[in-house]
């Protein structure tokens, strides 16, 4: 099945996947969604900060509509895992480092986005083509911008790149809040005319800097946290103790794998997403976790500003 195909068991499923995302945060802040465009196929530009996190986050984008995804080859080698990503309509893109054997299957699977961006189905490539906990943006890879570029001359309609930024408030904690939001699109056609005397070379590197310019206007927005009315806080958290260790061993089927699974993995990125899929495989621990999670949060941020000040 073609990723642009129409799939019933992904329809299905997607209703409950997007709730979990949602309810994975406090709150999650969707904005510029009018900015999406309707005239023309559509390539996302996002920063990557939040391993397959970040995936779920956009699809949040166009609820119930599905969005194509491109992933790293290597996550492809096991057949299982390979068909799973496929369904969820993830295509597999090698790497230079991964060899020339392996970038020269790259043709197959851009023809199959190409058609995809034909029949209507946005197709989202993280710009920086790696992913990092961190603020800011590593440098943009024209690896989009090629494809974009493809899909344009075998279209007769607009193709458009458009930025969005990624944020979490907490990197390496559970819940706490997260944004979406969509900057302004670049139309790939006017971009290129534009500048029609400049080398192909010179047109990437500014559409890379571009791109990344926009995604940057679009994170880093979150304010500082408060830090005073520390005795305050502590005897609150005195009061809320006794609803904490009930919480938390009523929710412990998630959060004490999660710790596990986490303590043996090193990219800190993949946090949220393992925590995502606990919650995903054991909804009926919903309840506790997310009473305990903030609480775990608020003790965290008090022992913390107790150390520090």
């Amino acid at each position: 099945m073609k990723i642009w195909e129409h799939n019933p068991r992904y329809n299905f499923w997607r209703g409950y996947v997007d709730l979990c995302t949602r309810t994975q945060f406090s709150r999650v802040i969707v904005e510029g969604k009018e900015k999406f465009p309707t005239d023309g196929a559509v390539m996302l530009g996002p920063n990557h900060c939040g391993a397959l996190m970040d995936a779920l986050l956009v699809l949040l984008l166009r609820p119930h509509e599905p969005i194509g995804f491109g992933a790293r080859a290597d996550i492809f080698r096991k057949p299982v895992v390979a068909k799973i990503l496929r369904w969820l309509r993830i295509v597999p893109l090698a790497r230079e480092r991964d060899g020339i054997q392996e970038v020269a299957k790259d043709f197959e699977v851009i023809d199959e986005i190409v058609e995809a961006l034909a029949h209507d189905l946005p197709f989202c490539l993280f710009s920086e083509g790696t992913h990092r906990a961190a603020p800011g943006m590593m440098p943009v890879k024209k690896g989009i911008f090629k494809i974009a570029r493809q899909a344009l001359e075998s279209a007769s309609r607009p193709v458009y790149v458009v930025p969005v930024g990624l944020e979490y408030q907490y990197f390496f904690h559970e819940m706490g809040r997260a944004a979406i939001r969509v900057g302004e699109p670049l139309e790939l056609g006017r971009f290129i005319a534009d500048r029609a005397e400049m080398p192909d070379a010179a047109i990437y590197r500014e559409l890379c800097e571009e791109l990344r310019q926009r995604d940057l206007a679009l994170i880093d927005r979150w304010g500082e946290r408060r830090h005073d009315r520390k005795l305050l806080r502590a005897l609150l958290g005195v009061l809320l103790l006794p609803f904490f260790i009930l919480l938390a061993a009523a929710s412990f089927p998630i959060w004490l794998p999660a710790e596990i699974i986490l303590s043996r993995i090193k990219d800190k990125a993949w946090t949220h997403t393992v925590y995502f899929a606990l919650r995903l495989f054991l909804p009926l621990f919903w309840p506790f976790f997310a009473g305990f999670a903030p609480l775990a949060n608020y003790y965290r941020n008090l022992y913390v500003d107790f150390k520090k000040y």
